[in-house]
């Protein structure tokens, strides 16, 4: 199931790109880059690829040099990007490992890098109701965390628990994804963009509780002074 949802995550969000087209791409929390190298592959050029991963252990894994995509190790760096503004912005599975205050940043950050018709797709994992539920138990079968029945019932109905914050030598993280509220999120980005459609993944016609994500498609609020 894993490997169908992030197949179908990576299709998707590659048809947004038209690799003939002028286009220009961040990748927000690129990890090892990836999304990048499968955008590079499809003939975009690495002049208009730029990642932006803070955590080095992640940013180790990211090739660098002739002929790959710009990478950003560290949130001062972001700075020599003050004035552009892309055509896309991706944020896939980041946000959920973020707690409130840094959720803000990162929003911040974003919108500024953005004009009201650059595309902002930030994908997240459904972690409530049926399909939350659903992964409690996966995770309590396997042993790779310690989830109890009142956690799974709390998911269940929709009620999401308390979440660990750990403090890292880049900022506060948080590891599990049991407890992450899409519907906050989806507040917080009424606040900056206008959100343009939501799709369930893997099964963009059937709801939330039975995906294993949430995209949210979006472009910058005219609110939103760029």
């Amino acid at each position: 199931m894993k490997r169908l949802v992030q197949a179908n995550r990576y299709r998707a969000m590659l048809r947004l790109i038209d690799p003939k087209a002028p286009v220009s791409v961040l990748d927000y929390g690129c990890g090892d880059g990836f999304f990048l190298r499968l955008l590079r592959a499809r003939g975009v050029s690495p002049d208009r690829l730029v990642g932006f991963e803070p955590f080095g252990s992640m940013a180790a894994q990211f090739p660098t040099g002739p002929g790959c995509p710009d990478l950003i190790g560290d949130p001062a760096g972001l700075e020599r990007l003050a004035g552009r503004r892309f055509s896309h912005i991706f944020c896939m599975e980041v946000l959920e490992h973020l707690d409130d205050a840094t959720i803000e940043v990162a929003l911040d950050r974003i919108a500024a890098l953005a004009s009201p018709e650059t595309r902002i797709v930030m994908t997240v994992p459904c972690e409530l109701g049926l399909a939350g539920a659903l992964k409690c138990l996966f995770r309590k079968a396997r042993g790779t965390e310690d989830v109890g029945w009142q956690t799974i019932r709390s998911v269940l109905l929709g009620h999401p628990p308390g979440r660990l914050v750990s403090d890292t030598p880049e900022g506060p993280y948080i590891y599990s994804h049991i407890g992450f509220d899409q519907r906050r999120l989806a507040t917080r980005l009424a606040g900056r963009f206008r959100i343009e459609r939501t799709v369930g993944v893997p099964f963009s016609r059937l709801p939330a509780v039975v995906n294993n994500e949430t995209a949210f498609l979006c472009r910058l609020s005219q609110d939103v002074k760029s």
